[in-house]
């Protein structure tokens, strides 16, 4: 697997050093591959001969996105690492410089045919000029016929000629032109990573090296295909768990144990901190001699303040018995990392199952590593007085191992593709919501607000007007739908001289003090009303009711079953006042 080969030995060899050099890429294989957002990391496992003595082992043939201040290096073996140090190196074209025969003999080729393509043009400018002279007095009609003939026979292959050599040219060009980057390509310099390993070895043997380190333009995102069966009782959301994965790092990964990782690497963590927040009178600056009015009325100006947003590094570390020599770092600009956040672990890994091949190519690679069957909720809501539509959404309990990363979905309903949305991050055993479209067949009429007003008292009069609003759902579906919302609303006051009273359903106003409000109303056998947010988690209860919005819940309506719902409402105002908003 490596060889004694003559690299930079010099002084080396009169000191007895061995010096080994390891192709990454021929001599080694990955064992394993890390992949973050942004970033991955990459194992390598390599057998080495050793000597008693000093040994140098060079490292060649690293990936171009190699993260310098990445590279981790342990052994298995008799011996010790000594040192460890990456360097950079530029290999310069030769000096020499030598005649580029391909180049000019395609140059004096296409000198040839821009010469004789000029020579066609002017034969055919020749005979254009040639017909132009012939007069009908100078020759009888038989012998007009037999010119004609020859002039269309030397036009044609004049003609042919000239497309023949425009082609030619054409295909000259572009050799010429491809040639020019061949030898661009040829002369421009090249750089590549070395890593040089300093071991110490007590007797001659074979160890084993694990290499590690990171490399750039690598990610992953997360994709599902969501499948939901609206008749089924029992686990009803069938998840296809995929890992759109690309890299262009320089290295192909075939056949290799694939890890994805949620977590995101911190380069530099710098803790919080809470500045003094100061408050105090503008003094209006005096006058000056000279200073204008219009000066003295200027607001203060607010000059921001920009920080800076250099990160600091901090070197990787290697095994008890490696020490580190690096050169300065560059300074490596990250791309923007998925940040995802977990109510249980700060992070989640997801094991590809088997082997997995990536190639280097900078496209997109579309894993599937799950097929989750789940308990799922489907309810179906509307909020007709802005879309008469009806939603669907499922209330999914994720009851596998794997933590839902953000994420693209493709939703399906009852085999049906139904929309395009987006996952948010969910831990084991957490609930979320996924949106599944309109359902079309439950139609729901907003009908027109009836409106009424009076006006009572003798000295303080006062108005009152008050409001019906009726909505009818109809279900067209063939089967019984279940756990339907409909959500409205009634005005809220900001004027503590205008009441707003709920009169049907029969809902207290929420207090302003206490912030209680009443519980569900039972107005049909299989339908309450309450106001909105009562039976969602982590909701306020002080907030509830505060923003006038109020739904019913119903538990099932029948196949080509009506249900209408009714809101009353009423507004109390001193008369002598104008109101807005209704």
């Amino acid at each position: 697997m490596t060889a004694n080969t003559v690299f930079d030995i010099g002084s080396e060899e009169n000191q007895g050093i061995n010096v080994v050099e390891l192709v990454v890429s021929e001599n080694s294989k990955i064992t394993n591959v890390c992949l973050y957002s942004g970033r991955a990391e990459v194992t390598h496992l390599s057998e080495v001969t050793i000597k008693a003595g000093q040994n140098k082992i060079a490292v060649v043939g690293l990936p171009r996105e190699f993260q310098e201040n990445s590279l981790r290096v342990e052994g298995q073996g008799n011996a010790s690492i000594h040192d460890v140090f990456v360097e950079k190196i530029t290999n310069l074209p030769s000096a020499q410089v030598t005649g580029n025969q391909a180049e000019n003999a395609l140059g004096r080729q296409r000198r040839e045919i821009e010469d004789n393509l000029n020579s066609a043009e002017k034969s055919r400018a020749t005979l254009n000029g040639y017909l132009d002279t012939i007069s009908a007095n100078d020759y009888d009609i038989s012998r007009m016929g037999a010119i004609l003939e020859g002039y269309m026979e030397l036009s044609r292959k004049v003609d042919k000629q000239i497309l023949d050599l425009e082609k030619d040219l054409a295909d000259v060009m572009t050799q010429i032109q491809e040639e020019k980057y061949a030898n661009q390509a040829a002369f421009t310099p090249t750089q590549f990573w070395k890593a040089c390993i300093d071991i110490a070895g007590q007797i001659e043997k074979v160890i084993k090296l694990r290499i590690t380190y990171a490399v750039y333009q690598a990610d992953w995102t997360a994709s599902y295909d969501i499948r939901v069966d609206a008749q089924a009782k029992e686990k009803a959301v069938t998840i296809l768990y995929k890992a759109i994965i690309t890299q262009n790092t320089g290295e192909s990964w075939n056949s290799v144990p694939l890890t994805l990782e949620t977590v995101t690497p911190s380069f530099g963590i710098k803790p919080p901190v809470l500045h003094l927040w100061r408050v105090s009178a503008y003094q209006q600056p005096r006058a000056m001699p000279g200073m204008s009015a219009m000066n003295l009325a200027q607001d203060p100006v607010l000059v921001p303040i920009h920080r800076s947003r250099s990160r600091s590094h901090s070197p990787s570390s290697f095994s008890a018995n490696c020490s580190t020599s690096y050169p300065t770092l560059p300074v490596f600009f990250q791309p923007d990392m998925v940040l995802v956040s977990y109510k249980g672990s700060r992070s989640a890994t997801l094991q590809i199952p088997g082997l997995v091949n990536i190639p280097s190519d900078g496209r997109n690679h579309n894993i599937t590593f799950a097929q989750l069957i789940l308990d799922a909720t489907l309810v179906w809501y509307a909020i007709p007085a802005s879309d008469a539509r009806v939603h669907m959404k499922a209330q999914i309990q994720n009851s596998s191992k794997h933590t839902f990363v953000p994420g693209v979905a493709n939703i399906y309903v009852d085999g049906s593709f139904v929309a395009t949305t987006h996952i948010p991050s969910a831990t084991p055993h957490e609930v979320f919501d996924c949106p599944l479209g309109s359902d079309t067949s439950i139609r729901i009429t907003y009908h027109p607000r009836e409106k009424r007003s009076v006006i009572s008292g003798f000295h303080s009069k006062s108005s009152t007007q008050s409001f019906t609003q009726r909505i009818t759902i109809l279900n067209t579906k063939p089967t019984t739908i279940q756990n339907l919302k409909v959500i409205d609303r009634v005005p809220v006051s900001e004027d503590e001289r205008i009441g707003v009273k709920v009169l049907n359903p029969a809902l207290g106003s929420p207090s302003t003090n206490s912030g209680a409000v009443s519980k569900p109303v039972q107005v049909a056998h299989n339908v309450i009303a309450q106001w909105d947010g009562m039976d969602e988690p982590g909701v306020d209860p002080d907030a509830i009711g505060k923003d006038g919005k109020l739904n019913w819940i119903i538990s099932s309506i029948s196949p080509q079953q009506t249900i209408s719902l009714v809101l009353q409402f009423e507004v109390n105002y001193p008369e002598n006042i104008a109101i807005t908003g209704l």
